[in-house]
């Protein structure tokens, strides 16, 4: 299992103020969607302001953020949309979803693609759902639903013999709605559970970009 990865800043009183990988890769997905200031940002990844400052400042340094005059809020740089573009050649669309899969849990949503000719690679070695339940655990989640499309466009565990309407038999008829453009061969469906939307949101994109064997790796190289 991968190690969080954590940026650290120390302030001159020695306030050590902490965000994570997957903090920056969220942060810099919410800013592709809208231009977006420190404290909009502070609430969406509920961090506190020194972390969220820290965040900022470190994305700004490595050239992924600019911050527009007045309050225009941050947005993305060249080496940002480069890097966004790379994470949504895996990661083709995110969002909240409204089913209820694990009770009492708020729900995040990704449809991930193994396809080696969007991708841009030739071997592309998937890592099991466990890993990846483990991985979203690590920050902060309690629970994944990991699904694949199938040769035949349907939905279907990993493990051939469980099937999906036996667990959730409303799911098809009702989230897949949502989804139906990407029902395709070579296409995964991640949703994570968490106690908070924010949380069960970072968990599932840093999830999904550990999907591939060394993706993860390679956004960190390019960060």
């Amino acid at each position: 299992m991968s190690e969080i990865v954590h940026w650290i800043k120390t302030g001159e009183r020695g306030a050590r103020a902490e965000f994570t990988d997957g903090d920056l890769i969220t942060a810099l997905l919410l800013i592709k969607e809208k231009p977006m200031g420190r404290y909009k940002l502070q609430s969406e990844l509920k961090l506190s302001d020194s972390s969220t400052k820290s965040l900022l400042n470190y994305a700004k340094k490595k050239e992924l953020l600019k911050a527009n005059v007045g309050r225009g809020g941050h947005f993305l740089t060249k080496k940002g949309i480069e890097l966004v573009s790379l994470i949504s050649s895996l990661i083709l669309k995110h969002d909240k979803c409204n089913q209820i899969i694990f009770k009492s849990k708020q729900h995040y949503y990704l449809v991930l693609t193994v396809n080696k000719n969007d991708l841009g690679q030739i071997n592309v070695k998937i890592k099991p759902s466990w890993q990846l339940r483990d991985i979203a655990v690590s920050y902060g989640g309690d629970a994944i639903l990991f699904l694949e499309i199938n040769p035949e466009g349907k939905i279907q565990f990993p493990e051939e013999d469980i099937k999906i309407k036996d667990y959730f038999p409303k799911f098809e008829s009702e989230f897949l709605i949502e989804i139906k453009e990407f029902m395709q061969p070579a296409n995964y469906i991640l949703i994570v559970g968490a106690s908070e939307l924010e949380k069960a949101r970072k968990c599932a994109i840093i999830a999904g970009l550990n999907l591939i064997e060394g993706f993860i790796e390679h956004i960190h190289q390019k960060i």
